[in-house]
């Protein structure tokens, strides 16, 4: 059991673990290959052990979306992440967390849960702005 905040969550860690290392996902874009690449290098270890805590791997999201934003010069990414396990207590809705420059958040969308994974999910939304870390310049 992990206990954030008001919420009490049941997590199947093995498997959940082992669903994102057969993540399927994989980047066809600047924008993405960017938002893997800040996984790497930018994250703050508050942000880490938060995911780690869930058993998120960062820079598999089950769904990404980005958007320029500060004047072409960071992107916001937005997105899911999909866990084994459910909710034992607390909101479904009322779950916003902020951990250093994300935002996370428990949805209901479930619209692009990766095939493997079975049982109960657990789908976790977030949004965060990340500067431009690739070596290539960023495209308008």
């Amino acid at each position: 059991m992990i206990q954030i905040e008001d919420w009490l969550l049941a997590i199947d860690m093995e498997n959940t673990k082992m669903a994102f290392e057969y993540n399927s996902y994989r980047c066809v874009g600047d924008e993405c290959r960017n938002f893997v690449k800040a996984c790497e290098v930018h994250m703050s270890p508050v942000v880490l052990e938060f995911a780690e805590k869930l058993g998120i791997d960062l820079a598999k999201p089950s769904q990404l979306e980005s958007h320029h934003v500060n004047g072409n010069t960071a992107i916001m990414y937005s997105g899911k992440y999909h866990i084994i396990g459910e909710i034992i207590e607390g909101e479904l809705d009322a779950w916003d967390i902020v951990v250093d420059e994300h935002c996370f958040s428990l949805t209901s969308e479930m619209e692009t849960v990766p095939i493997f994974m079975m049982g109960s999910i657990i789908e976790i939304s977030f949004e965060v702005v990340l500067p431009w870390v690739l070596e290539v310049e960023m495209k308008v």
